[in-house]
């Protein structure tokens, strides 16, 4: 576990004198920590609206300057696309006929093995055939 495991997103401010702050979601979606600035250490149990309409109005208005935000852990940007939306690794690729048996049916492999050999390729989908095509990333 990373010492970020908790946290879901963070906000950075910075003042013209040098002070910085940075205000952490957890995960939890309700946990707020402030570490420097005028609040340093202050904790809060209110979520990112607490964040967003109280704490960096507040901060901004005392002169800091919102730096960046970025999600860490953001539970919302690590979901899987449904199946039907997934488009796989290298789609372009794919070839319109098996130069084995002149399927025209393949299946994508993203863990394709043959030898030494493993990583994303079209297979013939015909089971008679062991036909593949590694695909270039």
């Amino acid at each position: 576990m990373s010492d970020y495991d908790h946290v879901q997103h963070t906000w950075h401010l910075t003042h013209d004198n040098g002070d910085e702050i940075t205000i952490d979601l957890w995960t939890d979606d309700y946990s707020v920590r402030v570490d420097g600035g005028p609040d340093d250490g202050h904790e809060d149990e209110r979520g990112r609206d607490v964040i967003e309409q109280q704490l960096l109005p507040k901060y901004i208005a005392a002169g800091y300057r919102l730096t960046r935000d970025y999600p860490v852990n953001d539970r919302e940007s690590h979901e899987e696309p449904a199946e039907d939306d997934q488009q796989p690794e290298g789609a372009d690729q794919k070839p319109d006929q098996c130069p084995q048996c002149a399927s025209t049916d393949f299946e994508y492999a993203p863990n394709y093995t043959r030898g030494w050999r493993e990583g994303p390729a079209w297979r013939c989908a015909d089971p008679s055939c062991s036909w593949g095509q590694w695909i270039v990333v």
